[in-house]
């Protein structure tokens, strides 16, 4: 079955922006986490009890457009590679990871151009078969 242009282009863009969004996840936790300040104002807390402050870092941790659209498009990635075959795997390390070209990948997977093809449009229709389970 062929994938349409858009829903092919859609998956091949969640691969492309795989580093963007691990790295979107990160700096977005790590500016709602320490946006805290402790609150002083003398009078005594219960033990063992969830202070406003980490409270809130939690429902806008939740709240978070950015993030959340970021995590779905991280999830659906990582559930595509335990999908595919080592091949895919490795395709998906090497070009959408660390931008090797096409040519570096296929010298050295020992393969031909048209198994690197194939293995690299089962890494995409992994993928759209992803979207479309959240969707």
């Amino acid at each position: 079955m062929k994938l349409s242009r858009e829903d092919y282009n859609r998956a091949v863009g969640y691969l492309k922006r795989y580093n963007y969004n691990c790295i979107n996840i990160i700096n977005i936790r790590a500016d709602i986490m320490s946006i805290s300040t402790p609150q002083n104002d003398g009078m005594p807390k219960p033990p063992y009890s969830i202070s406003d402050t980490v409270y809130n870092q939690y429902i806008k941790l939740q709240e978070d457009k950015e993030l959340q659209k970021s995590l779905k498009e991280y999830k659906v990635v990582i559930n595509a590679l335990q999908l595919v075959s080592k091949e895919s795997q490795y395709i998906f390390e090497k070009e959408y990871r660390e931008g090797k070209y096409r040519w570096d990948i296929i010298e050295k997977l020992g393969t031909s151009e048209e198994t690197y093809k194939r293995r690299k449009r089962e890494l995409i229709y992994a993928v759209d078969g992803e979207i479309k389970k959240l969707t």
